[in-house]
């Protein structure tokens, strides 16, 4: 690959008391809260694989950030111990407009796209581990319960799986536990939509 790519996997947080004390014992630092709503869209006539590819507009609640729509074309990816996925483009989420969240709507509508799913996340927090070199994220979402996030950039697959086992280990989250779908997947499969 000549350039990076976002790698990543999701993993059930249990008890999220526990998890947080684990994280301080880690030496993690809380960088950030955070909370938005994602509205995901399809095409009317087609039914995209989420796994595959998400079309969202994201509007944050905290902090105000501006809303924008995003595309994401994915593939899942290993190298032998974990599956993950992975962005196709460099950017990981494309941004392609940003504006009002009734422009977006229309935006979207008026180019053939419905939607399909709205997930919330809230409760979120952004943490830092220094000493282990990597971020964290954890989040609260209707249907799922918490849920934590780990996002690597790669240059390579064998890179991006190492650095994503390592820190599973790190957070004492077992391998086969890790998920590589994407939340909107996750989300729709709870819900019974796909």
């Amino acid at each position: 690959m000549a350039s990076k790519f976002e790698c990543e996997v999701r993993f059930e947080i249990k008890g999220i008391g526990e998890y947080m004390k684990k994280l301080k014992d880690l030496g993690g630092e809380l960088k950030y809260s955070y909370e938005f709503t994602d509205f995901y869209y399809e095409p009317k006539n087609e039914r995209w694989n989420p796994v595959e590819k998400n079309l969202r507009i994201r509007e944050w609640v905290n902090p105000k950030n501006p809303t924008k729509i995003f595309f994401v074309k994915s593939e899942i990816v290993s190298s032998g111990k974990i599956h993950f996925k992975r962005a196709v483009y460099a950017e990981g989420k494309v941004p392609l407009y940003e504006g009002e969240i009734s422009l977006c709507r229309s935006l979207l509508e008026d180019l053939g796209f419905k939607e399909w799913l709205v997930v919330k996340k809230e409760k979120a927090e952004f943490w830092s581990l220094p000493k282990h070199g990597f971020d964290t994220v954890f989040e609260y979402i209707d249907d799922v319960g918490w849920s934590g996030e780990l996002e690597f950039e790669g240059e390579n697959i064998e890179e991006a799986e190492e650095k994503i086992v390592k820190a599973l280990g790190v957070l004492g989250v077992p391998i086969n536990s890790a998920n590589f779908k994407p939340i909107s997947a996750i989300v729709a499969e709870k819900r019974g939509i796909i």
